[in-house]
């Protein structure tokens, strides 16, 4: 086997050959990176504009609750003041048998 004998010339210029390959592959690496931001930017914005249909959203639910709870308070006061059907039947019942009773000509 022949030495060979390398020079610190020759081995600056080794070591400079392989910084290139590696300045290389970072440059590709940083533009991956930068395609990467890109699409991190872009669904950033397409959160903020979901984030803001939510917030409409919320909005909107809210005021339903509101008109929700409106609605529940009225029939509430509905039913309270209301005479359910087969009493009111009774109560006419009763009404004509009174009516017939004392001679009294009924309104109807």
């Amino acid at each position: 086997m022949v030495k060979k004998t390398t020079t610190i010339e020759g081995l600056a210029v080794m070591v400079a050959k392989g910084f290139e390959g590696v300045d290389k592959r970072f440059e590709q690496v940083d533009k991956r990176f930068e395609q990467v931001d890109k699409r991190f930017d872009s669904i950033d914005k397409h959160l903020e504009q979901v984030d803001e249909r939510l917030d409409h959203v919320d909005m909107e639910l809210s005021h339903m609750n509101a008109r929700l709870s409106t609605i529940e308070s009225d029939v509430a006061d509905i039913k309270r003041d209301m005479v359910h059907r087969n009493e009111f039947e009774d109560l006419m019942g009763r009404v004509k048998y009174l009516e017939l009773k004392l001679g009294i000509k009924s309104g109807k």
